[in-house]
């Protein structure tokens, strides 16, 4: 038997998580790949046109549309969204398994401060003065750090693609909602026989 071909999907909450999102997980499964035994080919998560923000049922409709193409639909929301997913899982009780949750305890910014050192190459001067605590889940106001940390520029947003190649896969398995979302994305994989 051939190689069989993974596909996933990533709605995101807005542009700017698609931007980090995208590369980061298409980084995470191409290491899930390396795994033995691996026994499939993947090019890439392909980002949805429509937001979770929009209402429910817009992006019921959304996922309705992408699960008739794609093995795997990841939805991404932060904290106070976090119900979204699984409003919407309900409405899809025969692929439910194939809805991936992406939920950080607070907001994907909090991921992004996981890796200090990709913080600090990302940084535009070497002599910012910022803090990242131990555990990133419990910032406050992880946007205001990471703008602090990225040097206070207002359009901070623009180094989130970057980062999303950048940060270390190794810390951000220190996070604890990172590590749910892989594993429900390896739940997702193995039920499928991808894994």
């Amino acid at each position: 038997m051939g190689r069989r071909y993974f596909s996933a999907a990533l709605i995101t909450e807005a542009r700017s998580d698609q931007w980090f999102l995208t590369p980061l997980v298409d980084r995470q499964i191409a290491e899930l790949a390396c795994e033995p035994p691996s026994g499939f080919d993947y090019s890439g998560v392909v980002a949805a046109e429509r937001f979770t923000v929009a209402s429910r049922d817009a992006v019921v409709r959304e996922v309705a549309e992408l699960l008739r193409y794609f093995d795997v639909v990841m939805i991404h929301n932060d904290h106070n969204e976090r119900g979204k997913v699984d409003s919407v899982r309900e409405q899809f009780a025969d692929d439910a398994s194939r809805i991936v949750a992406l939920v950080p305890v607070r907001e994907t910014e909090a991921w992004i401060l996981a890796d200090v050192n990709a913080l600090r190459e990302a940084s535009p001067a070497s002599d910012t003065a910022w803090e990242v605590p131990h555990d990133v889940e419990k910032v406050a106001d992880p946007k205001a750090v990471l703008k602090a940390a990225l040097g206070g520029r207002r359009d901070a947003a623009r180094d989130f693609d970057r980062l999303g190649q950048a940060v270390s896969l190794e810390q951000l398995w220190k996070v604890p909602a990172y590590r749910r979302w892989v594993r429900e994305l390896r739940a997702a994989m193995e039920k499928l026989r991808f894994l």
